[in-house]
């Protein structure tokens, strides 16, 4: 049965040009997931595997899966996840993929996309989950007005040149290009905090003097908002910002 499921699959990648393959969670263990990628990558180099999973065959998918992650491209971990509860500790390892060097989206009811843009995460488009057809599109048109594909990206968990110092519950993750660094705040707690950032402006190459950070206005996301360095920034429970500062 596995092996007419993987000569199956190369068939597919060779005769109808398909690109990769998603993935529903699956029974299967590690060696054949080892020969799908070695299948279509013999026909097509650069074939995708997208794996989702839910909550509900055990303690949490990236326990799960783990010996999945060197040949998957990306993880759709979020069936049933109740985002506006999740610590940031439980969104970073049990979501993102991030700690396994993976791209993550969101899934459940859109997901929390303020908290979930701290991960560099957002829905996917058009998806319809308990009544919400998800549209990234607001925040994709940001994404490509900075440039994030072209950015290094500094997370909380991380040495991140920019932090968060008057209430642990309110994490930031810089995305940084030449000249302008795009921060993603996020609120993880259920109180309104006003916070103070601190920045390493010399890592980011800017003059604090000259320097001003700037909110876009971002459909369903956040109106326009400017702030100068130092000043007092309120974040809104499990909600967020994302500020320019150039």
């Amino acid at each position: 049965m596995f092996n007419y499921y993987v000569e199956g699959l190369a068939w597919l990648v060779r005769h109808a040009d398909i690109d990769g393959i998603y993935m529903d969670d699956v029974t299967f263990g590690r060696d054949i997931l080892k020969r799908m990628r070695r299948a279509m990558e013999t026909v097509k180099p650069g074939c995708l595997i997208d794996l989702h999973s839910n909550t509900g065959f055990s303690k949490g998918p990236a326990i799960q899966y783990t010996e999945f992650f060197p040949y998957i491209d990306k993880v759709w971990f979020g069936e049933f996840f109740k985002y506006d509860r999740l610590s940031s500790t439980a969104f970073l390892t049990e979501s993102s993929g991030i700690p396994f060097g993976l791209p993550g989206d969101m899934l459940q009811s859109g997901g929390n996309p303020w908290l979930g843009m701290t991960f560099g995460m957002t829905n996917r488009c058009q998806w319809n989950t308990e009544g919400v057809i998800c549209n990234p599109r607001p925040i994709w048109k940001v994404w490509d007005e900075f440039g994030i594909e072209d950015a290094d990206m500094a997370g909380f968990w991380e040495d991140c040149p920019v932090a968060e110092a008057s209430d642990p519950s309110v994490k930031v993750t810089a995305f940084i290009n030449d000249g302008c660094t795009l921060l993603a705040v996020g609120n993880f707690s259920d109180d309104e905090h006003e916070v103070t950032l601190t920045i390493d402006w010399e890592s980011l190459g800017l003059d604090p003097a000259k320097a001003v950070l700037t909110a876009p206005e971002v459909d369903d996301f956040q109106p326009a908002r400017t702030w100068n360095p130092g000043e007092t920034i309120t974040v809104a429970p499990r909600r967020g910002w994302m500020i320019y500062v150039r």
